[in-house]
């Protein structure tokens, strides 16, 4: 039995370990598209503040992969897959078969038409490779502006706090608004960053970047001129799906699977960042993010790849550190 993974993240890792704990000869390949070992992506922000060292980011070894016979290939993508002929066609036209598949493809956020216009100007911060770029200008940095939804705006704002960096913060709404789940709290995060010296500037957003002096000149569309050494920007958070384009495997904003991870098509499987599944309260689809519900449902998916039908419970809720106080933050209201 050839078990096939596309995504080299802790989703896509965690199924190829479970699925060797399970069955000692088959073949398990794991394919990434970024060069580095299968690393800690929830930990990048402590990596930058020198609060974790490189080696400390790993997520497995090289040589425990050997030792398992976990065969990864790094730095290579999967262009298309077609479920009819279980195979899957890499970016260099080469062709592998499967007998059972994972996408474990995870999402990334990304730029809207608007910005994407001046996306050379705006500071990634997504992946490893980015942090590592970002770590050598940290000397010459002072201020920043950083516009984007959703809980990584929050974590990068404290990682270049804790640097001591000037931070200028964008949001679309009235006040800084995340679903906490803390009722004491709830409300608060507002004042609570600005009583860090953060600058907060509401209801309004970046059109365009451009390069002033050493730094860059940002225009809002509510016609502030935001002066910074970098800026952050990202207009959503998607699943990467590129690869099933042009299948019948069934996605509305990410791959759709049902509490199995099972997709639309007989011996595909789905977990991760990439994956909506439905939540019976919600009543409706959404996207899991994060690295504990990753995690779990790797194990769950390598299990029924293996021939279990285990349900993915879901988790609501994600514990993470706010400048100095722990707090729970869900990802629905």
């Amino acid at each position: 039995m050839k078990h096939v993974i596309i995504g080299a993240g802790v989703a896509g890792i965690t199924a190829a370990q479970t699925i060797r704990e399970m069955d000692k000869d088959a073949e398990v390949v794991v394919i990434g598209d970024e060069r580095f070992l299968p690393y800690k992506r929830y930990l990048l922000t402590e990596f930058l503040t020198d609060s974790v060292k490189k080696e400390e980011l790993i997520y497995t070894s090289l040589d425990s992969l050997k030792e398992n016979r976990i065969k990864l290939r790094k730095g290579q993508f999967v262009k298309s897959i077609s479920t009819a002929d279980k195979t899957i066609t890499f970016s260099h036209n080469e062709v592998m078969s499967y007998d059972r598949l994972l996408i474990a493809t995870g999402g990334r956020p990304g730029l809207g038409p608007v910005l994407r216009t001046y996306k050379q100007y705006i500071q990634r911060y997504y992946s490893l490779k980015d942090i590592l770029l970002l770590k050598k200008k940290l000397a010459g940095i002072h201020s920043c502006v950083v516009f984007g939804d959703g809980l990584s705006s929050l974590d990068l704002i404290c990682g270049l706090h804790n640097l001591g960096k000037e931070i200028t913060f964008v949001v679309k709404g009235a006040q800084v608004d995340f679903s906490l789940t803390e009722a004491v709290f709830y409300g608060q995060l507002h004042d609570y960053l600005v009583k860090r010296g953060i600058r907060i500037v509401t209801e309004d957003r970046l059109i365009s970047v451009q390069p002033h002096g050493d730094g860059f000149l940002a225009l809002t569309l509510q016609q502030r001129e935001l002066e910074a050494d970098l800026i952050f920007a990202w207009d959503y958070y998607k699943p990467n799906i590129a690869c099933i384009k042009g299948t019948p495997v069934e996605k509305k904003l990410g791959v759709l699977v049902n509490p199995q991870l099972k997709t639309s098509e007989e011996d595909v499987y789905a977990a991760g960042d990439c994956v909506e599944i439905y939540h019976p309260e919600l009543k409706d689809y959404w996207i899991n993010f994060g690295w504990p519900n990753a995690l779990e449902q790797g194990r769950t998916a390598g299990r029924n790849m293996m021939g279990a039908e285990e349900e993915y419970k879901i988790k609501d809720t994600l514990v993470l550190k706010l400048m100095g106080k722990s707090l729970q933050a869900r990802w629905w209201k």
